[in-house]
């Protein structure tokens, strides 16, 4: 007796996956977003410390604002990073942790907007505010894959074949023409904490337009922004480290970290910056990442006048305790016999 099955029996829905039916509606479109959103803190993997949006490594680090820290043998791709050994593999894994990590922000956000366009039941409202928030973070996620890498592709949610070439193609007209479609779509506030909106998306048009050096645009830009927008200095500057004061009045776009939620080693808190707290005998243990250079300290001196120099002549010498400096350096580092945050005088050594 001889038993036989159809071909459909091969033909199995993969484990793990939603597919499109399954988030079509205003939940699912929601939650694509969210997850969209999630990558505003760069890679979240274990491996994700180099693609940090901070730029930690591929900004400060890589320029002369700080140290990679730790051990030499500890993060072997940022001290690659740091010496410019772009031919090491450990830095170009980082480079394609930055590019791949971005990319997947991206092709979350193109799935969201074509998901919206399926979805029925969405007051207008919402859909203005979703395709609104979409639009905002590809632009996002462009414009820090192009501060990297400046020569990218870019994609939109029209694109199906992702062979996309970069040669010769300008980014930038394409990111600010997503902003200002943001822009005409955002609510001027929004309800939940760490939503972008209309302030956030000019806020950044104008950073923008600053990297694109379009000073005259820039300007009528921030100006409005500053003029009009909701955005002020705290009272306090110590505020603005305080975790009791997430999201305050300086706060325009805060990635919005969690903890004890479930993730595997608190992927979703802020993981690619964790590392920094002070090396060794610390209370923390661990593990002395981004720790700020001389150079850093020696840009924080300033003239009679409380200005920066800036006639190249701030790194002459290095600060002692008689310069004049920027109050703000002992909120970023500790110096020797200068009380360091509540902890005491900073021990010379």
């Amino acid at each position: 007796m001889l038993f036989g099955c159809s071909e459909d029996f091969l033909d199995r829905p993969a484990q793990g996956n939603l597919d499109a039916t399954t988030l079509s509606n205003q939940s699912g479109v929601e939650g694509n977003l969210i997850a969209a959103y999630s990558y505003l803190d760069g890679q979240a993997s274990s491996g994700g410390i180099v693609s940090a949006t901070s730029n930690w490594v591929f900004g400060s680090v890589a320029s002369d604002d700080a140290y990679k820290g730790s051990e030499p043998g500890d993060n072997q791709t940022s001290t690659d990073i740091e010496m410019y050994q772009w031919s090491a593999s450990s830095a170009d894994g980082g480079m394609n942790e930055k590019w791949s990590g971005h990319y997947d922000a991206i092709s979350r956000v193109n799935a969201t907007i074509n998901l919206l366009l399926t979805v029925e039941g969405i007051s207008q409202a919402d859909q203005d505010r979703i395709r609104g928030e979409a639009l905002f973070l590809r632009a996002f996620y462009h414009f820090e894959l192009w501060k990297t890498f400046v020569n990218i592709p870019y994609y939109t949610e029209v694109d199906v074949d992702f062979r996309k070439t970069n040669v010769g193609v300008d980014p930038l007209p394409l990111i600010l023409a997503d902003i200002d479609a943001a822009i005409n779509l955002l609510p001027l506030e929004q309800g939940a904490v760490g939503r972008v909106d209309e302030w956030t998306a000019k806020a950044f048009k104008g950073k923008v337009q600053v990297y694109a050096e379009d000073w005259a645009g820039a300007l009528i830009t921030l100006g409005d922004v500053v003029g009009a927008g909701p955005y002020s200095l705290e009272d306090n500057y110590h505020y603005v480290f305080d975790a009791l004061r997430n999201n305050g009045p300086e706060t325009v776009l805060a990635y919005q970290a969690s903890v004890n939620d479930g993730s595997s080693g608190g992927q979703n808190g802020n993981h690619p910056d964790r590392l920094n707290f002070p090396h060794g005998g610390s209370p923390f243990g661990c593990c002395g990442l981004h720790q700020a250079s001389q150079n850093l300290v020696n840009a924080h001196k300033v003239d009679v006048n409380g200005l920066p120099f800036l006639d190249g002549t701030w790194n002459d010498a290095d600060v002692v305790i008689g310069d004049a400096v920027d109050p703000r350096l002992d909120w970023t580092v500790g110096r020797d016999d200068v009380p360091f945050l509540d902890w005491g005088l900073h021990a010379p050594g």
